[in-house]
């Protein structure tokens, strides 16, 4: 590929966008953005064309609606619950792949019905039975260790933000055993409900007192006050992990970091997105929509705005990079042997095991799902990135080998038309008259066929800022 052509357009690309400083941004942005927020994907080039085309008032509110309950939208979501909730069939968590499936199944459906926050909680920490029938009980099986300390650690920081415990409410989850069956690596969490009760009373640490009764599920009483309204800690901190989940920073930050030392950064809008999820009944699309429709998502992008950009995810990144050029990667599982091949184009945002990978993948960040850290993902962007994106000659047989290409190529007779068509497909939006230009210039100076062309202008897009970044 040409370096001089890359350097021309990394240089014009993602600030030409920025063109215009206003309060909102632009809708092409916001349809991108919106998209890649909700859904992980890029969005296709004709529904891109309908959405700038409408002169509709209300069309981002209507946009926002149907990503959040698309099944792109609800298996992005289904992903990122997915690593915090170490779901991976191999060490640390030992889910097996058929408990992998099960856990993610239910997720999924909670997420489809729209179950509201606290009762979606409290059906994973009052879970028990087959990790393949009851899937919610893989929450207690995806620990290393199995103790009611490390239980209870694991549920503070994943629902109050607490990386340190303080109190003994671990007793509330120390009647949780396992057994085997005949069936192979099913595995059964039931209560020893008639564990010896060691005291009635168990303190918390910000002064609850629960009454423990002997011969019951110990869990109740812990789990009725984590998901009460009257507990606004457990409300802030879904709020500020779903902030955190579309910009990339949380209020609180880190999100699974709460302290005295740590204060948000902004506590009157904390303050109103926990009132409205509250009020709402803990509904977790309505918060999502809240975010979505907020000044905050809508605005520009740095430096003209206060939308800060993020490099995106890895599985969005190798899916984008597939979606673009309609060569996609293949993913296999190692377990259970012989390897299962997970269908043709299937993404990576919904291979719901964090056993399963690429090099590809592993290049780009993706998370080991060893640990309930948001931190475990690193979006930043390497050199070791950037260097495969520029001369790996992988990347650049997909490109020349790409049935889209191939596609565009032949429908389009002009430097205009080519360049609209890969602009909606690889940036969701139109090519500018600037980009156009310099296109036609550089067409002429290399004496390159509209094929060449082509070649060159969706290699230097996906080596973009504007094509690596949500902005």
């Amino acid at each position: 590929m040409r370096q001089s052509f890359l350097t021309i357009i990394a240089c014009l690309l993602f600030s030409i966008v920025q063109a215009t400083a206003s309060e909102r941004c632009r809708d092409d942005i916001f349809f991108r953005r919106a998209y890649l927020t909700v859904t992980g994907a890029l969005p296709p080039s004709q529904e891109c064309v309908k959405f700038l085309n409408s002169n509709d008032p209300n069309k981002r509110k209507a946009l926002v609606d149907r990503l959040i309950k698309s099944e792109l939208g609800l298996k992005y979501m289904q992903m990122r619950w997915g690593d915090i909730l170490r779901i991976k069939s191999e060490f640390p968590s030992n889910l097996w792949p058929n408990g992998v499936q099960a856990y993610n199944r239910w997720i999924y459906e909670q997420l489809l019905n729209n179950v509201p926050y606290d009762k979606m909680v409290r059906g994973l920490l009052l879970s028990e039975g087959s990790n393949f029938r009851a899937p919610a009980a893989n929450f207690y099986r995806g620990f290393q260790r199995r103790t009611p300390e490390n239980f209870y650690a694991n549920i503070n920081l994943l629902f109050l933000g607490n990386r340190s415990c303080t109190d003994n409410g671990d007793i509330c989850f120390s009647q949780i055993k396992f057994k085997s069956t005949k069936e192979w690596k099913e595995e059964i969490v039931y209560l020893d409900i008639h564990k010896r009760l060691p005291w009635q009373q168990v303190k918390l640490a910000d002064g609850t007192v629960l009454q423990l009764s002997a011969d019951s599920d110990w869990r109740e009483e812990y789990v009725e006050w984590l998901t009460s309204s009257d507990n606004r800690r457990f409300a802030e901190v879904m709020v500020n992990r779903m902030w955190y989940w579309v910009f990339g920073k949380g209020l609180v930050h880190e999100p699974d970091d709460w302290r005295e030392d740590n204060k948000p950064s902004n506590p009157q809008m904390l303050k109103v997105l926990t009132d409205s999820f509250i009020n709402s009944g803990f509904d977790l699309q309505a918060l999502m929509k809240k975010i979505l429709l907020s000044d905050a998502f809508n605005a520009l992008s740095m430096p003209y705005g206060d939308y800060i950009p993020q490099r995106l995810p890895a599985e969005v990144i190798v899916d984008a990079i597939a979606s673009v050029t309609g060569n996609w990667s293949t993913y296999s599982s190692r377990v259970p042997e012989p390897f299962t091949f997970y269908p043709p184009r299937t993404r990576a945002t919904h291979l719901g095991d964090a056993t399963v990978s690429s090099s590809e993948l592993e290049l780009f960040g993706k998370v080991s799902r060893d640990v309930s850290l948001e931190s475990q993902r690193n979006n930043s962007i390497t050199s070791r990135q950037l260097l495969y994106l520029m001369n790996s000659s992988v990347l650049e047989q997909r490109i020349r080998r790409s049935p889209v290409l191939q596609k565009i190529c032949q429908s389009c007779t002009t430097v205009e038309q080519l360049a609209e068509a890969i602009t909606l497909r690889t940036l969701s939006r139109r090519a500018t008259p600037q980009e156009v230009s310099m296109y036609k210039e550089y067409m002429q100076q290399s004496s390159l066929s509209l094929t060449e062309l082509a070649f060159d202008i969706m290699w230097a897009h996906i080596n973009s800022n504007e094509f690596l970044y949500n902005h």
